[in-house]
């Protein structure tokens, strides 16, 4: 209890240093900052804000997100005091772009052309998509957009925790079996995508769509894995038109 109370304090001491640097401060503020994270299309009220400021509360990841380009401050040095509190540079020439987290979509031909079936089971649907820095750190927890991969799935295997033409972000730096997770892989000139599950001596590869059965590797059949690379965040596709 007593580090959950400090980290709130700690929270709530670089929010107002932050608050005084960018001239907000006095009576007010709590109002002030609630309206315009509103306007962001954030769900806080002024009482929320309150509890951020009274080392109550912490904001969540949305918020926190939101709070920090307000501030313009770095969302790390917000939310945990790393680095340091300046974030970037706000303005840009006309001429130079501001800076962008992009993905690239995953080379399923490549896998291919080694006569591996991929595109059985994946589509390529879109080829790159772009987001902030600030928000791709949160969403993909510090990883580098060099590492990060976009697919999209062309199979039932997995429903149930993924559907036909979702797309997958998957982490090509993982290149073997590092724990329990979701996994594009090949295996004897096969390729997949499952849930791998470390029982005991073996590992069970697992489609979480339960009209398919479990299948079991041993150890020493899970070492020969050649590891494409490992799910690390899912987006539905679950288009909707409007009447």
């Amino acid at each position: 209890m007593v580090k959950k109370d400090s980290a709130k304090q700690d929270f709530t001491a670089r929010l107002v240093a932050a608050c005084d640097s960018a001239g907000i401060a006095g009576h007010g503020r709590n109002q002030q900052i609630a309206k315009a994270l509103q306007a962001r299309g954030c769900k806080i009220s002024a009482p929320g804000v309150w509890k951020w400021f009274n080392a109550q509360s912490i904001p969540d990841d949305s918020n926190l997100l939101a709070l920090s380009q307000l501030l313009d401050v770095r969302v790390e040095w917000l939310q945990y005091g790393m680095e340091k509190p300046a974030a970037r540079v706000t303005q840009y020439p006309f001429n130079q772009q501001r800076p962008v987290f992009r993905v690239e979509s995953l080379d399923i031909g490549q896998h291919s052309a080694h006569g591996i079936a991929a595109r059985d089971q994946l589509l390529e649907t879109l080829q790159a998509i772009e987001y902030n820095p600030d928000e791709a750190r949160l969403l993909f927890n510090g990883r580098s957009a060099e590492h990060i991969r976009l697919i999209a799935i062309n199979s039932d295997s997995m429903a149930g925790t993924f559907a036909p033409r979702d797309q997958l972000f998957v982490d090509i730096s993982v290149q073997r079996f590092d724990g329990d997770g979701i996994y594009l892989f090949t295996l004897d000139e096969q390729f997949y995508l499952k849930r791998l599950q470390l029982q005991h001596h073996r590992v069970a590869v697992i489609s979480d769509n339960k009209r398919y059965e479990t299948w079991y590797l041993t150890l020493e059949e899970a070492a020969r894995l050649q590891v494409i690379a490992r799910v690390v965040m899912s987006q539905s596709r679950n288009y909707q038109f409007p009447g």
